[in-house]
């Protein structure tokens, strides 16, 4: 730093070569989700795919072994404006915020409640 005529401190001017400021590429999270609540333990779950599905079946890519899901419960599927839930004709449904949906974008905080577990 130099000092101005004024006695304000100033940047002193230098020439940078070869040195990049911006990241070539953002690091960002993964979505994750929480079992925060029911008969089963609670677990973070980390959602690196564009879309998963939740349910018993061994197909389901996020297994939750409890009788108040079904086979195949529900459908996250990642859109621009967040990832997406969808209820796959459920028998105990899909509930957001204490409501129930058929389809919902979720947002940061939400609680879904599949029968007796609770995710976040």
């Amino acid at each position: 730093m130099e000092d101005t005529l004024d006695g304000r401190l100033a940047f002193a001017k230098t020439e940078a070569t070869g040195i990049s400021m911006l990241p070539k590429r953002i690091a960002r999270r993964p979505h994750m989700l929480q079992i925060i609540g029911g008969d089963i333990p609670h677990r973070t779950i980390p959602l690196t795919s564009d879309s998963a599905c939740i349910g018993r079946a061994q197909e389901a890519d996020i297994r939750i072994m409890t009788a108040d899901l079904s086979r195949m419960h529900l459908q996250l599927t990642r859109t621009r404006r967040g990832f997406e839930c969808r209820d796959l004709g459920s028998r105990n449904g899909v509930y957001v915020n204490l409501v129930r949906v058929e389809s919902a974008i979720l947002r940061e905080g939400d609680h879904i409640q599949l029968g007796n577990v609770v995710l976040m």
